[in-house]
């Protein structure tokens, strides 16, 4: 009887969560990861509906670190588009559709359904981390 109930306790369990999203691995060295993923951001209120690829960034040093890349290809490379942050040891940062000041997201496509546009490709460009103390 109660390994019953704790089989659908789990099933339960199980059945309740959230896919995890899949995140394709972009970059590694030996002090951070980069990876990737896409999803739509909808605006109802304003009307929009763009997919923007997320990143998510891993430090894995047990160091505070100074990350800076360039969402654009080197060829291509804009002022704008430079980011750079602080992690903390072992901190992972992941982009979103909320409003965040480093904007871990680049976009994509318009998903709007009147538009039809190219999705722009995932690239970074320049990366690098620095240890600070």
């Amino acid at each position: 009887m109660i390994f019953n109930n704790l089989i659908i306790c789990f099933l339960v369990i199980g059945l309740n969560q959230t896919p995890s999203q899949d995140w394709n691995p972009y970059y590694k060295d030996k002090r951070i990861s980069i990876s990737y993923t896409s999803k739509v951001c909808n605006d109802q209120k304003n009307g929009f509906a763009f997919e923007y690829y997320f990143i998510k960034i891993q430090n894995l040093t047990d160091q505070t670190l100074v990350v800076n890349f360039n969402k654009s290809p080197e060829e291509n490379s804009k002022e704008e588009d430079l980011t750079a942050f602080v992690l903390k040891p072992k901190e992972v940062k992941t982009g979103s559709c909320a409003y965040n000041p480093v904007k871990l997201r680049i976009y994509k496509v318009d998903r709007r359904p009147n538009k039809t546009s190219k999705a722009a490709p995932f690239v970074l460009s320049k990366i690098s981390s620095i240890e600070v103390n």
